[in-house]
C-alpha cells in the first residue's frame, strides 16, 4: 500500500506504487458519480504535463487520492505523488477508461 509522510508541515508527499492502482480503480468504480469531474479533468490535462508531472493540487483532483488512501488534505498546500513513471502512465491509462465508462452511464441517463 502507498505511504503517506509529510515533507514539512504544509506539504505531503504520497509514495505510491504499481501495486496501488487496484485500490484507485476500486474506490473510482464504487463512487464513479463521486469523482466523474474530478476523472474528467484528469484525463483533459494530464497529458499536457506528459503525465509524470501531473499536478493533482493544482487541479484540485486529488479527492480520489485521498479517499483511497485515507488522508486529508484541508492543512496542506501541496500533494506531491512519488511513483515510477510506469505508475503514472497506468494511473493515465485507468482515467481513461474510468472516463470513458462515465460518459457511457451519463448517455444511458440522458436516453442518448
Amino acid at each position: 500500500m502507498a505511504s503517506i509522510r509529510t515533507e514539512n508541515e504544509r506539504d505531503i508527499v504520497v509514495e505510491a506504487d504499481l501495486s496501488d492502482l487496484q485500490s484507485f480503480i476500486d474506490e473510482a468504480e464504487r463512487n464513479l458519480d463521486v469523482y466523474k469531474d474530478e476523472i474528467a479533468v484528469i484525463y483533459e490535462k494530464m497529458p499536457k504535463f506528459d503525465y509524470i508531472y501531473f499536478c493533482f493540487y493544482a487541479y484540485s483532483t486529488y479527492r480520489l487520492l485521498e479517499a483511497t488512501l485515507d488522508f486529508d488534505t484541508s492543512e496542506v498546500g501541496h500533494i506531491r505523488v512519488s511513483a515510477p513513471d510506469e505508475f503514472f502512465y497506468a494511473f493515465y491509462g485507468m482515467i481513461a477508461t474510468l472516463h470513458t465508462q462515465a460518459k457511457v452511464q451519463e448517455n444511458k441517463e440522458c436516453g442518448a
